[in-house]
């Protein structure tokens, strides 16, 4: 948050008697605070959205209207493939924040020392490779997993979802279809629940332990870049490698979602709240960064604002960066539909997911009760 900090105080000189207050929530206490507050009538003027939560807060009037030279600002500085994150039913409800993509990250060395010069480019290929790495400790437990899910609804869920897209699947597209009743959605949760029956995966090994050196293989978002250096250090390069996912598709896609800057709908400053976030997404004098740009840029996150992007340009371009960039400037990254109830389809989806993997349903059983679970919420968006 420094490059924040510095420049919300830059802001107060440029305008004298206007102040700043800054308030941070823990993410799994996010929406709740927010909507507290709303009911308490301590609403903040400005909000940081995670796209998913967009359709709930906007079906609650929670979120106000951009106005039209924000609109145009948006349309003429964001990458149109992150712009509808920010949107709802087709409406803009902010500006674009940090974006998130998923591909495959997997460990260099560990495939390198199965046998493996390159990463796996189709399902087949991850399960050889995985059983290859695999190793057990003298308890017969896994020490050193081929292949890591889990453990949050974020990375349970959103792998199945990327997975699902680059076969050539949309999910929830609208109020009629999931995505889910189609023999792609079922080859996807069987493959994946296959890892588990392989013995190269376990609910014991999450893709959290990445850094420690004992997964090969997960789909993550771009996001942990900063965990993953953090723990692995000067090794980080030589250890991590980034390919799309191994779907045996050439016209892949894959999952995207961001957050994105709002303004409270109940807000008496909303004309000083729009000109704050497009002073502080906006690129600044000297060839610098937007400040938002350059907050992300410092953790290795992604911005889909273009200046930023043109001017990061050194910052990601590493191999680790560069095919998260590539998958949005593309359009292969692709924003899910923000859906009102999108918390509780999420939910619905892990648990199912989970009973495969634990192989208390068989794959295609768990996602038609998935299915029948969702429609009901998918058909309050009419």
């Amino acid at each position: 948050m420094a490059p924040l900090f510095s420049c919300y105080r830059e802001y107060e000189k440029l305008h004298p008697g206007l102040r700043i207050v800054y308030r941070q929530a823990d993410i799994a206490d996010y929406l709740q605070t927010v909507i507290t507050a709303r009911l308490a009538g301590t609403s903040p003027d400005i909000y940081n959205v995670y796209s998913f939560w967009s359709g709930q807060l906007a079906a609650a009037g929670l979120l106000a209207k951009p106005p039209t030279e924000i609109h145009r600002f948006i349309r003429e500085s964001y990458l149109p493939s992150t712009v509808p994150g920010a949107e709802v039913r087709g409406a803009l409800w902010g500006i674009p924040g940090e974006i998130s993509t998923y591909m495959l990250v997997y460990n260099k060395e560990l495939l390198s020392r199965a046998g493996y010069a390159a990463p796996p480019r189709s399902w087949d290929e991850v399960r050889q490779m995985a059983a290859s790495i695999t190793r057990r400790n003298v308890r017969n437990n896994i020490a050193t997993a081929g292949y890591a899910f889990g453990p949050t609804s974020g990375n349970t869920v959103h792998p199945f979802l990327a997975m699902l897209m680059a076969r050539g699947v949309m999910p929830l597209q609208d109020q009629h279809r999931t995505g889910l009743a189609t023999s792609e959605a079922e080859e996807v949760l069987a493959g994946m629940a296959q890892l588990f029956t392989d013995g190269s995966a376990s609910n014991a090994v999450t893709s959290r332990d990445f850094s420690s050196g004992t997964v090969g293989m997960a789909i993550m978002a771009n996001w942990v870049k900063d965990t993953l250096q953090q723990g692995l250090g000067e090794r980080f390069s030589a250890v991590v490698g980034v390919a799309p996912i191994p779907s045996g598709e050439v016209d892949w896609r894959t999952l995207q979602y961001s957050f994105f800057w709002a303004v409270d709908a109940r807000s008496p400053s909303q004309l000083e709240a729009w000109s704050l976030l497009r002073w502080l997404n906006t690129p600044r004098a000297g060839g610098r960064p937007s400040c938002t740009g350059e907050m992300l840029l410092r953790m290795g996150g992604l911005t889909g604002n273009k200046a930023d992007i043109a001017l990061g340009a050194p910052d990601l371009a590493d191999d680790f960066t560069r095919p998260f960039v590539e998958a949005l400037a593309s359009g292969r990254a692709v924003a899910l539909p923000n859906l009102r109830r999108m918390t509780e389809i999420q939910q619905l989806l892990h648990h199912n997911i989970e009973r495969a993997w634990n192989r208390t349903l068989p794959p295609g059983l768990a996602l038609r009760q998935a299915e029948r679970q969702i429609m009901p919420l998918l058909e309050e968006e009419r």
